[in-house]
């Protein structure tokens, strides 16, 4: 071996380790930094509790009887609260998924109406609030799902809450499907037209992110956060964008073997 080959494999050498070192010490700094958020998301959660616990007391009458008006604004607090509540977990599995890479889902058997009634319990109003409702139309008989119900409930939430800022006009229609080894959840809407790139594109994870200004389709954290969930949980989350505006997000729930 000549001096030269024998420096070009030292140094060749040298940058490996160097990589190697580098690459472990990001390794150790992203989970580092993952702890820290994880930790502050946990933390903003303790506030919230104390407010929807206060919320629902007042609704429930436990401080007495609420006016009209003021049972509106409340519940349209409650609402809120259950939404901020819903970011606050859903920032949480992002840090997980993308700094700490340690997300860990609680499984379980559920009944697909049962996910939907709680999820919609929610986000439901008064009546006489001027909010687009939402009507949950599922078949009977559909199969139990296997997924942590807690994010699938929440995942619901956060995709009524899309539909009610990007929707044209009328309420909201929840339906479901046999897929045979899926149950198919969609809630459907009339919106407006979206081009097919551009709802491809609200579906990645880091959307909101994106530069276009104020013209994103976008909620909170995005879809891409809920679609990175439903993957970890054997499912999918997907979007359709029809000429006439209609829009249908449907979420797909693997079955119980």
């Amino acid at each position: 071996m000549t001096i030269g080959l024998a420096f070009l494999g030292g140094a060749a050498l040298g940058a490996g380790a160097v990589a190697a070192a580098w690459l472990a010490w990001e390794r150790r700094r992203s989970r580092r930094l993952g702890r820290f958020f994880s930790h502050a998301a946990h933390e903003i959660n303790t506030p919230i509790t104390a407010i929807n616990i206060t919320t629902l007391n007042f609704l429930s009458g436990v401080f007495g009887e609420l006016g009209p008006d003021q049972a509106k604004w409340m519940d349209m607090m409650r609402e809120q609260v259950v939404r901020l509540n819903g970011m606050v977990g859903e920032l949480r599995d992002l840090i997980h998924l993308m700094l700490s890479r340690d997300l860990v889902l609680h499984t379980e058997s559920a009944v697909p109406a049962d996910l939907v009634e709680e999820a919609l319990a929610a986000v439901r109003r008064d009546a006489s609030s001027a909010q687009a409702e939402v009507a949950a139309d599922l078949p009977p008989g559909l199969p139990r799902v296997r997924v942590d119900r807690g994010r699938t409930v929440r995942t619901l939430t956060s995709l009524v809450f899309h539909a009610r800022k990007f929707r044209a006009s009328g309420d909201l229609r929840c339906t479901g499907e046999d897929r045979g080894g899926s149950v198919v959840l969609r809630l459907e809407y009339a919106g407006h037209f979206i081009p097919a790139e551009e709802v491809r594109r609200s579906l990645e994870l880091l959307y909101p992110a994106s530069q276009a200004g104020h013209t994103l389709n976008v909620v909170g954290l995005g879809l891409g956060v809920l679609r990175a969930i439903a993957h970890h949980q054997d499912g999918d989350l997907d979007m359709q964008v029809a000429p006439d505006g209609k829009t249908t997000l449907s979420l797909a729930l693997r079955t119980e073997s």
